[in-house]
């Protein structure tokens, strides 16, 4: 209702608070506003608090070693940290003998000559970068038959030197036949398939060996392991290669300060999460089975015959608990059957190495099961690879006959 001034001016009554020095309050629509922006406004703070409070109790835990090592796993998140680390302490997981490379991530360095390594032993290796001090031309030698051997740090020959491979006793002890020793340490068989592509096919090898460790196929799975590395994903049209070209150290360095650690903690939950379920496991053979099925095509369409040897590590060496990624794995029996499987789906020349190697720990052998195998394991698989080779045709004849031993 207006109301009239001194004056007999007709005003309202908020008006004439107005003039009068009171405070008019707000309507209801203005005061629902307020308030929705009030609490807007907290819980933005609120959500702000939280995600700093996340990230920097994150990247607090990841700075202290004991709980760094308690949260961390096995994926990429943790093993991308852990090359972090490592290269903070002037240290490389891949060894001072390799050397960035786009598409495989790691390479080893070429012409390195008598380079002292794992506590003092001696590595060389050619002007292509292949372990040894022989150099090998792409051109075949008349007369002389060719092994390619693709792997990972047990078929390249880690802690022992040059002349104690296995790949050196196959060349010494197989007559006219040269060895080209394509084992990399650290590598997964996407990274053996890309080799074997890029660099082993030039060479027209007539066998192509497969150092098979059962370890290796969660290797397949990942972005990041010694270091960043290539990846393939099974796609309606086949393998699809991803994260190539591979991240240079430089930039790989560049952008950690601006990860979130929080989003680490979470991925590496859940590949927890994924491992104790066996979603992992089912994942790394899918993958695996693909690369490996790649891998014997190749070999074949160069009118060379594949190969896959299964090599023993670790707890299947030797009766002892297992540790670090088997600790996942199915039982021994089990991952070998896995490799059978597809050696005899592909009619593929395929040997176990575990029984000779069992055979001699019951003799009072040691194969050094807690590492990397010692010369007298080398040893051993160099004679039972040669002897298999030879018993089959595929270094006598030449006539490459179908041939795949029992795990058991």
């Amino acid at each position: 209702m207006p109301l009239k001034t001194a004056a007999g001016r007709s005003v309202s009554s908020q008006q004439l608070r107005k003039e009068n020095g009171f405070s008019i309050p707000p309507s209801d629509p203005v005061r629902k506003r307020l308030k929705g922006r009030a609490w807007i406004g907290k819980v933005f703070i609120l959500f702000f608090s939280l995600v700093v409070c996340l990230e920097g109790g994150s990247r607090l835990v990841l700075s202290i070693n004991p709980l760094r090592r308690r949260v961390t796993g096995f994926d990429d998140a943790s093993y991308r940290l852990q090359w972090i680390r490592l290269h903070r302490e002037h240290q490389d997981w891949t060894g001072p003998f390799a050397i960035y490379h786009p598409t495989r991530g790691w390479a080893l360095k070429s012409g390195i000559r008598d380079m002292k390594v794992f506590d003092g032993t001696i590595l060389n290796t050619n002007s292509k970068g292949v372990r040894g001090k022989s150099d090998y031309n792409y051109e075949r030698t008349l007369g002389t038959q060719r092994i390619l051997l693709l792997g990972d740090s047990f078929t390249f020959g880690a802690e022992v030197p040059d002349e104690v491979t296995f790949a050196h006793y196959l060349e010494a002890h197989i007559p006219s036949t040269e060895v080209l020793n394509l084992g990399v340490q650290g590598y997964g068989h996407d990274q053996m398939l890309l080799y074997l592509k890029e660099e082993g096919i030039k060479y027209r090898p007539d066998i192509v060996i497969l150092g098979f460790a059962y370890i290796d196929i969660y290797r397949n799975i990942e972005n990041f392991f010694a270091y960043a590395k290539p990846k393939f994903t099974l796609t309606s049209g086949g393998l699809k290669l991803r994260n190539v070209p591979v991240p240079t150290p430089e930039r790989v360095l560049a952008e950690e300060p601006f990860r979130p650690k929080s989003f680490d903690i979470l991925f590496i939950l859940k590949e927890k999460l994924g491992w104790a379920l066996g979603k992992n496991e089912a994942q790394a053979r899918a993958i695996t089975e693909q690369l490996l099925t790649e891998i014997i095509k190749t070999t074949r369409d160069i009118g060379a015959v594949p190969v896959f040897v299964y090599m023993p590590v670790n707890e299947e060496i030797a009766p002892l608990p297992a540790f670090g990624i088997t600790t996942n794995s199915p039982a021994v029996a089990d991952r070998e059957q896995y490799l059978h499987g597809i050696c005899e789906k592909e009619k593929l020349p395929c040997l176990f190495l575990r029984p000779r190697f069992r055979q001699e720990v019951q003799k009072g052998a040691d194969l050094h099961p807690r590492g990397h195998w010692n010369a007298t394991a080398h040893s051993i698989a160099g004679e039972e690879i040669k002897n298999f080779l030879s018993s089959n045709g595929l270094i006598r004849s030449g006539l490459f006959d179908k041939a795949v031993s029992s795990p058991n």
